[in-house]
């Protein structure tokens, strides 16, 4: 299993969004990004280092908004 894959809940390290918590959607193989979306922001690509991952992982946005960080 890797670290950044999908559905795993990441807080935004850099940038406007700093301190968010998005959810990956989708992961770039080729290239160190990934899409992100969270509850109050829109689908959006992001470097993977611009993320801190957390241990939490769900399946859909609707899931997340349940879970506490």
């Amino acid at each position: 299993m890797r670290i950044m894959d999908k559905g795993r809940i990441c807080i935004v390290k850099k940038g406007r969004d700093f301190g968010k918590a998005v959810m990956i959607s989708s992961v770039d193989e080729k290239s160190n990004d990934v899409e992100i979306e969270g509850p109050r922001m829109n689908k959006r690509k992001v470097n993977i280092f611009h993320l801190w991952p957390t241990d939490k992982v769900v399946k859909s946005l609707d899931d997340m908004k349940n879970i506490i960080l």
